[in-house]
């Protein structure tokens, strides 16, 4: 097994550069309930245009495949956001977008990834991965993971140059962890040009398996779809 490919603040400029004009730069709010001694400050990436930060990784990872392999499509699994991000970026480029999702997923977001053009399959739980698989497989697509790749956490990543650019002097940035790309691609770029700045990945109580695996030394999983 090869070792990981480690994302670097270049690699995060670059993804910058890449989605520039394509992505909403979104501003460092105050938070009104804050110790005015110690003022919170909130970055809405709700304001995306699918309404979450996931884009960004989306059109990152898509626009880094080679044009010729890109024509063949894409494949995703997800549950949610991701789906969308990766329905919507595909649709930017012209391409087709198969989009494998659990059964139990709500509705409405089933009807909003189809509504960018996106092929959805539904499967069993627990059987994204190997059902995405035997689609990029049948359809040569290029697989674009929701988290565990260094062009999508390089697009994540952008989330943490801005906040650097707007608020150079920060003490703390409190990410959330869930998969890892954000908190990966958020970690990379604020230690790199705010080394000065404590970096903490948080987590739901009833879905701590970051904290879990880190108490154990091994990966812990939560078995959430």
């Amino acid at each position: 097994m090869s070792a990981p490919t480690l994302v670097t603040v270049d690699d995060v400029r670059a993804a910058a550069d890449r989605l520039r004009g394509s992505i909403m730069r979104t501003p460092l709010i105050p938070a009104p309930w804050a110790d005015p001694q110690r003022p919170l400050w909130i970055k809405p990436e709700s304001l995306q245009v699918i309404g979450a930060f996931k884009v960004r990784g989306a059109l990152n990872a898509i626009g880094r495949i080679d044009p010729d392999v890109r024509t063949r499509g894409v494949v995703a699994y997800s549950s949610g956001n991701h789906a969308q991000a990766v329905a919507y970026a595909a649709a930017r480029f012209g391409i087709d977008a198969h989009i494998v999702m659990p059964e139990q997923t709500p509705a409405v977001k089933v009807a909003r990834t189809r509504e960018h053009g996106a092929r959805v399959v539904l499967c069993g739980a627990g059987r994204r991965e190997a059902v995405a698989a035997q689609l990029v497989e049948e359809t040569g697509a290029t697989l674009v993971p929701p988290f565990d790749h260094p062009d999508v956490i390089a697009g994540q990543g952008t989330i943490g140059l801005e906040i650097a650019e707007d608020l150079p002097d920060v003490g703390t940035v409190l990410i959330p962890v869930s998969g890892g790309g954000l908190a990966s691609g958020i970690g990379t770029a604020i230690r790199a040009l705010c080394p000065d700045a404590r970096i903490y990945g948080v987590e739901p109580e009833l879905a701590a398996d970051t904290a879990a695996g880190l108490r154990r030394g091994s990966r812990v999983s939560m078995s959430i779809e």
